[in-house]
């Protein structure tokens, strides 16, 4: 009898171990599962933080349903935040367009700014490369109303130019 106890100790591990596995209930380990997976900062160690939690308790049904219903309560106190949230963005709006009104030159030289940090970036994504127009784009298209002759001085020679200098 000793060696089959032996043989299922080593299997499942010792009834010590067993036992120290019930000691928390599923619904706090359950919240700081929920908790490890709403805060955590990266994927790994989300990973890390909810193994170590598992290893301790082990995975049961009762686990596994309380995680959900956790997430749910999650998601559904997200969506009570919706009306909140979108009364603060409106907010934002408003007090957007007062410092516009009230700082007219302030407002377009932080415009300016944000345009000089998003151009390249815009260039490249209507299709003025480093090379030169890319295949299937908007500026391959324009470029194909010239008919194979873009003229000096034209808009697209512009674009075109700043495409190929202006990198990120």
């Amino acid at each position: 009898m000793a060696i089959i106890q032996s043989i299922l100790e080593c299997l499942l591990g010792s009834s010590a171990d067993i036992s120290e596995r019930n000691v928390r209930p599923s619904p706090s380990v359950a919240s700081d599962i929920v908790t490890t997976l709403i805060t955590g900062e990266t994927i790994e160690s989300i990973h890390k933080d909810v193994n170590e939690i598992i290893s301790i308790s082990g995975w049961t049904d009762s686990l596994a349903q309380a995680i959900l219903r956790g997430l749910d309560d999650a998601i559904q106190a997200g969506a009570d935040m919706a009306r909140p949230a979108s009364d603060a963005l409106v907010k934002a709006k408003e007090a957007a367009a007062g410092f516009a009104e009230e700082h007219p030159v302030f407002t377009t030289l932080l415009a300016l700014g944000v345009l000089a940090i998003l151009l390249p970036w815009v260039l490249e994504v209507l299709g003025f490369g480093e090379l030169g127009p890319i295949a299937g784009s908007f500026a391959a298209r324009w470029q194909s109303t010239y008919a194979g002759y873009v003229p000096r001085g034209a808009l697209f020679t512009y674009f075109q130019r700043l495409g190929m200098k202006w990198h990120w």
